[in-house]
C-alpha cells in the first residue's frame, strides 16, 4: 500500500516537530532578570504602597538554620523570616526513587524562604526571629524595630488521619498560623503576602514549565512563565515584557507555584472575598543530582494575606496550611481542599486519576513500576476487547461488501448521488457499519490523552528503572548522536512505532478500491504511528512502554481474531421505511378506537347544556 503525497507530507510534517522537540532549548535572556533577586541582605524594603507597613528587616542579620525530618522528607528551616528556607523530598512511594530539594536553585541574588512575608514583587522580609522548636513543630518570634509590630509563627506538621503515616503521604502538609501584634500607640494598617519559593524546570526536556497555579471562584487555572513573553506566534500578538504579573482571585481555595513534578501550595482557612496574588519569574541553574545542571525561568510567587488596622494591643491572625511535596494526584487527592485540581490533568482528568490509582495499586502488591503498567495495559485492551472485536467483524463484512459495491459504481458511475444511495442501501441490506473499525480508534483516543496526562506528572516513576531504562520518568536514552548538539537515540518509542506498525498489517485489510470511507480511515491509520511518535519519543519512557505493550497485546488478540471462523454476510430481514412505520402506528390507533366501541353517555343524562333554563329546554 503506497503512501501518496499528502501523506506523506503529514509524515515529514511530525518528522520537523519531532526535530523541533529534541532540540528545543530556552533561550536566556539578561532582561529576563526580575527585581525580587537584586534586593542584598540589609537594603530598606519598599512597601507595596503607603497604607502598607514596611517588610520586616534588620541590618545583616545572622542566619541560623535547624531542619525537621519526619520521613516524607527533610524540612530545612531558617530564622531569617521565620520559615522554609529548603525542602528536600525523601524517596517514598508517592515521591519516587530520587530525593529532589525544593526552592534550592541558583539564581541572582539571596534564596527568600517559604512562608516569609512580603509586600509586593520582589520585597520579602529579611527579619531575624526566634525560635522554639520540637519534633513536629515550631515557633518564630520577632518584634520589627522599624515599625514596632510584633510577628509570631507557628509551623506544625498537620495532623495524621487514624492510621497513617507521614511517608504515606501526609506528611507534606503543613499547618501555619501568623499573628501580627500592635504593641505601640499608633494605629498600623495594611495586608502582607506569603511567600512561595522558588520552583525551577529540573531536565532540559520537561514538557511542563514551571507555573504559578491556583484553585479559585470554583475553578482551577494556571500560568506559565511564557506568558511574560514579548514576543507572539510568527511574529504576530507581541506584548511588552512584563517583569511582574498581580491578579486579584475571587473566594481562592489555594494558589502556588509548581513545576513538572512538584508543587507549593498555600491554602488560608478563610476564603476571601477578593485575594490579591503576584507573581514573577526569574531565570535560575538547578543541579540535580546524577543530571546536568540545567537553566530556566523559574516562578516564585506572594499570596495575599487580609489587609488589617490594628489599634493599641490589637492582633491580626492568619490561618491556613502550606503544601510543599510532591505533585502526586493521589496525595493531593487524599490531602482534600481541591488541591487535586492543580494536577491540571485536561478535559480526560477521570480517566487520568483512575490510571493513577490503579497504577499505584498495582504497584503497591508488584513491588514494580514497569510490571504494574504492562498490567494496568491488559486491564484496558480485555475492556476494549468487545470494541476491537466488533470493529474486526466489521471490517471483514466490509472486504465482502467489496464485489457488489463495486458493481454498483460500474452501474451508477455517472450518478454519483444515486450512487451512494444505493451503497448506503446496500449497508442497510446486510448490517455492515462503514466506520465500525474506526471504534477502537475513537475509543483509544482519549485513552492516550487521560495516559498521557497521567504521565507527564507521574512522580511515583521517578528513578524506577526497567532493563536498559533507567528512569521510567524520563526518556530511556542508551545513545546520542554527537551532531546538532546531540540526538537522542530512545528505543522505546522505536520499537512502539514498530509494533504499532505490525498491529496495522495485522488487522483485515479490506478491499479499499472502490471504498472511500474504508481509503480515508486506512490512512488515518498509517500517520497515527509518526504521530504518537512524536508524542512519546523524548517523553516519559513509562508511556512508551505502556503503548508498546497494548501494540503487542492488539496484536495477538488479532490473531485470535483471525483463527476464528469467517464472517457470514447475510442480508437482514427487510426493515420498512419511517413513512411506512409512521402509517401502521396510525392505523394501529384507529384499530383501537374502533375496539373501544361508541363512548357511554356523560353522568347527570339528557344531554342538554348547563347553561338553558327550563323554558328553552321545553322549546
Amino acid at each position: 500500500m503506497k503512501m501518496n503525497r499528502t501523506e506523506w507530507t503529514v509524515v515529514l510534517i511530525c518528522a520537523v516537530a519531532l526535530g523541533w522537540m529534541l532540540l528545543r532549548q530556552p533561550t536566556h535572556k539578561p532582561d529576563d532578570k526580575p527585581a525580587a533577586t537584586e534586593t542584598k541582605p540589609g537594603d530598606p524594603a519598599k512597601p507595596a504602597d503607603p497604607a502598607t507597613p514596611a517588610v520586616p528587616v534588620t541590618p545583616e542579620p545572622e542566619p541560623v538554620t535547624f531542619t525537621i525530618n519526619n520521613g516524607a522528607a527533610e524540612y530545612t528551616f531558617t530564622n531569617i523570616g521565620g520559615a522554609l528556607q529548603q525542602v528536600k523530598i525523601l524517596s517514598g512511594q508517592y515521591a519516587g526513587k530520587t530525593e529532589q530539594l525544593l526552592n534550592s536553585q541558583k539564581n541572582h541574588g539571596p534564596r527568600q524562604a517559604i512562608g516569609a512575608l512580603s509586600t509586593g514583587p520582589g520585597v520579602v522580609e529579611k527579619l531575624a526571629y526566634t525560635h522554639e522548636k520540637t519534633d513536629r513543630s515550631v515557633t518564630f518570634t520577632a518584634t520589627d524595630p522599624a515599625t514596632g509590630l510584633r510577628f509570631i509563627k507557628k509551623w506544625e506538621l498537620a495532623e495524621l488521619p487514624d492510621g497513617k503515616k507521614d511517608t504515606d503521604g501526609y506528611g507534606y502538609l503543613w499547618n501555619l498560623s501568623v499573628t501580627i501584634v500592635n504593641p505601640g500607640t499608633t494605629t498600623q494598617q495594611g495586608r502582607y503576602f506569603l511567600y512561595s519559593g522558588l520552583l525551577g524546570r529540573l531536565h532540559s526536556n520537561d514538557w511542563i514549565q514551571p507555573s504559578l497555579t491556583w484553585y479559585a471562584d470554583d475553578d482551577a487555572d494556571e500560568m506559565a512563565w511564557t506568558e511574560f513573553d514579548s514576543s507572539g506566534f510568527l511574529g504576530f500578538g507581541t506584548k511588552t515584557r512584563l517583569q511582574k504579573i498581580e491578579k486579584d482571585f475571587e473566594a481562592m481555595t489555594y494558589a502556588g507555584v509548581h513545576n513538572q513534578y512538584y508543587a507549593v501550595l498555600i491554602s488560608p482557612d478563610q476564603k476571601l472575598s477578593t485575594t490579591p496574588v503576584w507573581t514573577q519569574r526569574q531565570w535560575i541553574t538547578f543541579a540535580d543530582p546524577g543530571h546536568p545542571e540545567v537553566s530556566g525561568h523559574g516562578m516564585e510567587s506572594g499570596i495575599g494575606m487580609d489587609s488589617f488596622t490594628l489599634a493599641k494591643e490589637e492582633s491580626y491572625t492568619w490561618k491556613g496550611q502550606i503544601y510543599t511535596g510532591p505533585r502526586s494526584g493521589t496525595v493531593l487527592n487524599h490531602l482534600g481542599g481541591e488541591r487535586r485540581q492543580a494536577m491540571h490533568y485536561g478535559m480526560f482528568r477521570i480517566l487520568s486519576r483512575l490510571f493513577l490509582g490503579t497504577l499505584n495499586w498495582l504497584y503497591s502488591w508488584t513491588g514494580i513500576y514497569a510490571i504494574a503498567i504492562m498490567i494496568l495495559t491488559l486491564m484496558v485492551r480485555t475492556a476494549i476487547w468487545p470494541l476491537h472485536i466488533k470493529a474486526t467483524r466489521a471490517m471483514k463484512r466490509m472486504g465482502k461488501l467489496a464485489p457488489l459495491m463495486k458493481e454498483l459504481r460500474e452501474k451508477h458511475k455517472d450518478n454519483p448521488q444515486q450512487m451512494n444511495m444505493e451503497v448506503m442501501k446496500l449497508y442497510r441490506e446486510y448490517g455492515v457499519n462503514p466506520l465500525g473499525g474506526c471504534l477502537p480508534l475513537l475509543f483509544q483516543f482519549p485513552i492516550f490523552l487521560g495516559y498521557y496526562s497521567m504521565m507527564q506528572s507521574a512522580v511515583e516513576m521517578r528513578g524506577h528503572s526497567f532493563l536498559w531504562v533507567k528512569d521510567l520518568s524520563m526518556p530511556d536514552t542508551v545513545y546520542s548522536i554527537p551532531i546538532l548538539g546531540g540526538i537522542p537515540i530512545n528505543p522505546l518509542p522505536i520499537l512502539m512505532t514498530i509494533t504499532m506498525y505490525l498491529q496495522m498489517k495485522f488487522s483485515p485489510q479490506p478491499a479499499m478500491a472502490d471504498n472511500p470511507q474504508m481509503q480515508m480511515q486506512m490512512k488515518i491509520f498509517k500517520v497515527m504511528p509518526f504521530i504518537f511518535m512524536f508524542f512519546c519519543y523524548n517523553f516519559a519512557s513509562a508511556l512508551a512502554l505502556y503503548w508498546t505493550v497494548q501494540n503487542i497485546i492488539s496484536i495477538g488478540q488479532t490473531w485470535l481474531m483471525n483463527r476464528q471462523p469467517d464472517v457470514e454476510l447475510k442480508k437482514l430481514p427487510p426493515r420498512p421505511s419511517f413513512t411506512e412505520r409512521m402509517m401502521a402506528a396510525q392505523q394501529a390507533r384507529q384499530q383501537q378506537m374502533k375496539n373501544k366501541g361508541p363512548r357511554p353517555p356523560r353522568p347527570g343524562g339528557g344531554g342538554g347544556s348547563a347553561w338553558k333554563n327550563d323554558d328553552q329546554r321545553k322549546k
